[in-house]
């Protein structure tokens, strides 16, 4: 089990989206208990909570004579989370006067692990004074708040207010819940997209790579877990609930690796680093009109070749695009080329499977003599398998 959530859901327009922030967060792990006003429970239905999280759906602490309702008292102290998703300005109120006259507000008052606030409201609510003090007393008692965004409101109105995206109010509670899982107290460095080499002032040179390779690693990594830093090329969004540090040279990525590899426990070097890079960069912009031109390349160094490690860490997985004739031969000469400890081979040249597309497949090889293959499959899934795969040898060399 990932934690357990209590999900507070408050009355407005914006509660039926956190039917699908209850869904994100069961499909990462957690057991999810559902608390709602009764407001709430004139946009939702309750059953549809219980029904998806096969847990309990409160809207009252008296719900019939032969069960009396949800032990507040027991359940704040069985769950490591309250994500009260959407909050409302007057459930913000109630919050921090430690007002409890409702189910909700209740259990907030009895629970005891950390608050996560996803407020949605009206902007004017939202700017009022008593709704900024309200949250600036929670925020001192610990709360976590994610920030609503500005975007078309229920009032047909454009401002800020609307609540914030589903996957950032997921991975924002993803990443305050205890390391649980079997990636837990692992830091991972995952590297993912395109690197990018300037040719003038605006063209580039660059590769198909979109980055959802390593992205996939990110999320998976983090619902196992793991602590995760992505360091992402152009194009590439890192998944909430993960650190993240942007890149656009080779030159670019090696500096943080150089800077960040050291702090973690794994690299798993996703990203697609260009080979060859311009010789001198045309200053302004080149004119098609001079004619024709030769493009001098250079050879970009081995980024995982020289990647900073001491005493075997961190433990470097690296990615190897190659054609399906000579897949395994060529990830292994680069397993040994680049030192690496493992390496993850991908076909170039298969339909429907590679770059640019939704799907791949793996050939794993260590250099501890581990040989898999991982058949064809949707890439947030294969990203999974492949950490698990993987995961018996990493957690002895953190452990050391």
């Amino acid at each position: 089990m990932r934690g357990r959530v209590v999900l507070g859901v408050s009355g407005g327009i914006a509660a039926f989206r956190s039917v699908e922030v209850l869904r994100g967060l069961v499909k990462a792990g957690c057991r999810v208990h559902s608390i709602l006003t009764r407001n709430a429970a004139r946009f939702v239905a309750p059953r549809t909570f219980a029904v998806l999280s096969n847990e309990g759906a409160e809207v009252s602490l008296w719900s019939d004579p032969t069960n009396p309702g949800v032990d507040h008292v027991a359940l704040g102290r069985a769950s490591d989370l309250l994500l009260v998703a959407p909050a409302t300005a007057n459930v913000l109120a109630k919050m921090a006067a430690g007002v409890a006259d409702d189910a909700l507000t209740t259990y907030a008052l009895a629970h005891r692990g950390r608050v996560m606030l996803a407020p949605a409201m009206n902007t004017a609510m939202w700017q009022h004074p008593a709704t900024r003090a309200a949250l600036a007393v929670l925020r001192d008692r610990g709360a976590i708040v994610v920030e609503p965004v500005w975007g078309f409101l229920a009032e047909g109105e454009y401002g800020e207010g609307k609540l914030a995206p589903v996957e950032e109010i997921v991975g924002a509670a993803l990443a305050a819940l205890p390391a649980r899982g079997p990636l837990a107290g692992i830091e991972l460095l995952i590297t993912a997209g395109p690197t990018r080499e300037p040719i003038d002032a605006v063209r580039v040179l660059t590769n198909r790579s979109s980055g959802r390779m390593g992205t996939a690693l990110a999320l998976a990594a983090r619902d196992l877990g793991a602590g995760v830093t992505v360091l992402a090329g152009a194009g590439v969004n890192a998944p909430p609930g993960t650190a993240c540090e942007r890149f656009e040279t080779a030159a670019e990525l090696g500096a943080l690796l150089a800077r960040r590899a050291p702090e973690v426990d794994a690299v798993w070097h996703a990203a697609a680093v260009a080979d060859f890079r311009p010789v001198s960069v045309v200053s302004g912009k080149l004119d098609r009109r001079q004619g024709g031109m030769h493009l001098a390349l250079d050879p970009v160094p081995d980024l995982a070749a020289g990647m900073p490690r001491k005493d075997g860490r961190p433990y470097l997985v690296i990615f190897a695009a190659e054609p399906s004739a000579e897949l395994e031969e060529r990830a292994r000469r680069k397993l040994l080329e680049k030192a690496a400890d493992a390496v993850v081979a991908n076909p170039i040249d298969e339909p429907g499977l590679g770059m640019e597309v939704a799907r791949n497949r793996a050939l794993v090889l260590s250099r501890l003599g581990l040989r898999r293959e991982v058949p064809p499959q949707e890439k947030e899934t294969l990203a999974r398998e492949l950490l698990l795969t993987l995961a018996p040898e990493l957690i002895p060399t953190r452990r050391s």
